[in-house]
């Protein structure tokens, strides 16, 4: 009653529009307060069927583990040709960051790390958008370092790291002198014990030591350089993202190379050749002349984490660094 009286006594000392402007204030005051709450319960729940429609059309979505750069699927790096077909479309419809794009349709394929038939992959921005979406709402952390984690190894990379020959004039990628296959995690022996293959190996079909010219498929610092025991001669390369670069078996170095030394994409690092798989330095001849190539990411668990070359190396393999030799 004390407020009520008091709101009567106020309100008669209002005259003409003042007391109109009052009593449509506290009219619409009253509006407001009396459908606040169902206001705030209808747009929440119509969210929460925004979202359970979105898990709803993407339940059979491949989920992202806690620690995405890390799993087998992502190591496998899978770069199939249908796969950055769509990341070509895509970034041609969008300015959105394309190691995102990439990060999005690696996730719905599961990393095609399984033999099921793939659904197709999106081919407009309008399809990548609802992808997107899913990911950003259940998995917006793994997506985020699953982004960083494709900047990290690929944003750098400029050339294949093999010269080519201007003298070379057959057909295909330096004639059929060279080759590489995918011979991700296969087994290899030495001194009786087995490990996995952690690299690829671009092979010289004509196995002459220190014919080809390896040059560096980044811009990056030299972290690492001499003899290793499983190796050979041997050079490490840290990319400006963060990205390691590992050259083994190499015949020799080219001149004036140390470790802190700055390289530039497409400089010449040494000669393809046949050297490790001992702990005598310099030893030669205990397998075929090749370039072992690695490339390794830092994650969570790991200083140096190891991820397949070879699908990269197919990106890059008509960018080559030609030379006279």
């Amino acid at each position: 009653m004390k407020k009520n009286t008091g709101y009567k006594t106020y309100n008669r000392r209002l005259t003409g529009s003042k007391k109109l402007r009052h009593r449509l204030f506290f009219f619409l005051y009253r509006l407001v307060t009396a459908f606040a709450a169902p206001i705030c319960l209808f747009i929440g729940a119509g969210a929460a069927i925004f979202f359970l429609l979105l898990q709803y059309k993407h339940a059979d979505l491949p989920s992202l583990p806690a620690h995405p750069n890390e799993c087998d699927g992502f190591r496998a790096m899978r770069l199939e040709p249908e796969l950055t077909d769509s990341l070509q479309r895509l970034m041609a419809q969008t300015d959105t960051d394309k190691y995102k794009l990439l990060a999005v349709l690696m996730a719905s394929t599961g990393f095609y790390d399984t033999t099921e038939e793939q659904p197709p992959l999106p081919s407009t921005l309008k399809e990548y958008d609802s992808l997107a979406a899913y990911y950003e709402a259940e998995y917006p952390e793994e997506l985020a370092l699953l982004q960083s984690s494709y900047e990290t190894i690929l944003s750098d990379i400029i050339y294949f790291p093999v010269m080519k020959s201007s003298r070379n004039k057959e057909t295909g990628f330096c004639g059929a002198d060279i080759s590489y296959a995918d011979a991700w995690l296969a087994e290899r022996n030495y001194q009786n014990t087995s490990h996995s293959h952690e690299g690829t190996d671009i092979m010289a079909l004509n196995n002459r030591r220190g014919y080809y010219p390896i040059v560096s498929m980044t811009d990056g610092v030299v972290e690492n350089i001499g003899w290793l025991e499983k190796g050979g001669y041997r050079i490490g390369i840290r990319s400006p993202h963060g990205g390691y670069f590992y050259y083994a078996h190499l015949y020799r170095y080219a001149d004036g190379l140390t470790e802190g030394s700055q390289i530039q994409a497409g400089q010449l690092l040494g000669f393809m050749g046949d050297s490790g798989y001992s702990k005598v330095e310099g030893t030669v001849g205990n397998f075929d002349v090749h370039l072992h190539l690695g490339i390794y990411l830092k994650t969570s668990h790991y200083e140096e984490l190891s991820v397949n070359p070879y699908w990269i190396l197919k990106l890059v393999e008509s960018s080559t660094v030609v030379g006279d030799y």
